[in-house]
C-alpha cells in the first residue's frame, strides 16, 4: 500500500493552507485501506478529541460516502442522503463536510484531504479547486520512504531504470528532495494574515503557500539532474554530494541547488570545485 511521508514540512503547509481556506474546525488527511479509515494527520482537533492514528471502518467514514458518489461538499450532512446515516457523522455530530481524494501513482485513491465542522460552513467551488491542488501536493509525497531504497540507474536506451522499470523522466523517477526534510526550504514559510481574509485573500494565500511547498523540491531535483549528467554520478550520489558541499560551506541546499541549475546555462556562474565539472 502506498505510504505518505507525513513528516515532510510540505504536509504541514497543506493542512495549514486548507484550514485557512476552508475556515472549518477540523482539517485532516485521512488514510484509506480496503477496510479501514485512519485520521493520519489532523489540524484543529483539540476540542473534538480526535487523536492522530484514530481508526474506524472505512464504510463508517464520510470520505467513503464521498468516494462512492456523494457530493464533495455539504453544509447539512444530517439531511444529505449520502452522509446522514454514516456512523462517523453521528459520532462527531458533523454538520459540514468537504473532501477530495489523494491518488497514488497508479491512480488509486489512497487518502482524502478533508474538512469537518459542527456548524453550517458552505464551501465554494473555487475553494474545492484549491483543495484539490493541495491534495496533489500530498500525492507528490507518496512513497518517499520506499523510493529512498530504490536503485536508480541510467539505462542503455538513454532513459532511467527504477527498480527494473523504465522511465524517460528523471524527475518522475525519484523524489530525492523529499529526503531533505527541512534542509532545502527556500526561506521562511509565508506568514498567515493578521486579519481574517475574504475568499479571494484566502485563495491568494493558498497559492503563495503552494508555491512555497513546491519550490524547494523542484529546484533541488533540477540540480540533481544537472549533477547526474555533469559528473556521471547516480542521482542519490549527486544529492549527497550537493548536501555535503552545502553543509561544509554553511550554505542552504536550496540556494546552492539554484546556482547549480543556473550554471547549466551559464558556465560563468561560480560553483564550488566539487560541483563544477566532471569527476
Amino acid at each position: 500500500m502506498p505510504v505518505i511521508d507525513l513528516s515532510h514540512p510540505a504536509i504541514g503547509v497543506v493542512l495549514t493552507t486548507a484550514a485557512d481556506l476552508l475556515g472549518m474546525e477540523v482539517v485532516f488527511l485521512g488514510g484509506l485501506t480496503p477496510d479501514s479509515f485512519t485520521f493520519e494527520k489532523v489540524a484543529g482537533s483539540d476540542a473534538w478529541g480526535i487523536a492522530e492514528g484514530t481508526r474506524s471502518a472505512r464504510a463508517d467514514s464520510l470520505c467513503e460516502r464521498m468516494l462512492r458518489g456523494g457530493v464533495v461538499s455539504t453544509s447539512d450532512a444530517s439531511e444529505d442522503p449520502a452522509f446522514r446515516d454514516a456512523p462517523m457523522r453521528a459520532e462527531y455530530a458533523i454538520t459540514s463536510y468537504v473532501g477530495v481524494p489523494v491518488r497514488g501513482p497508479d491512480g488509486e485513491v489512497v487518502a482524502t484531504l478533508c474538512g469537518i465542522d459542527r456548524g453550517a460552513v458552505p464551501v465554494s467551488d473555487q475553494s474545492v479547486r484549491v483543495l484539490t491542488q493541495l491534495a496533489e501536493i500530498v500525492a507528490a509525497h507518496i512513497d518517499a520512504a520506499a523510493q529512498a531504497e530504490v536503485v536508480i540507474r541510467r539505462s542503455p536506451s538513454g532513459g532511467w531504470e527504477v527498480g527494473g522499470e523504465q522511465t524517460g523522466d528523471l524527475t518522475s523517477a525519484m523524489v530525492l528532495a523529499d529526503l531533505l526534510a527541512g534542509e532545502v526550504a527556500p526561506g521562511a514559510r509565508p506568514r498567515r494574515a493578521d486579519q481574517p481574509l475574504d475568499e479571494l485573500g484566502q485563495l491568494r494565500l493558498s497559492v503563495t503557500q503552494l508555491e512555497h511547498a513546491l519550490a524547494a523540491r523542484v529546484v533541488v531535483e533540477q540540480a540533481i539532474g544537472v549533477l547526474t549528467e555533469r559528473q556521471r554520478r547516480g542521482p542519490r550520489e549527486a544529492f549527497e554530494r550537493l548536501r555535503k558541499v552545502a553543509r561544509s560551506r554553511g550554505r542552504k541546499v536550496h540556494d546552492l541547488a539554484r546556482e547549480v541549475v543556473l550554471s547549466a546555462a551559464d558556465p560563468s556562474v561560480p560553483l564550488p570545485p566539487e560541483l563544477a565539472g566532471r569527476r
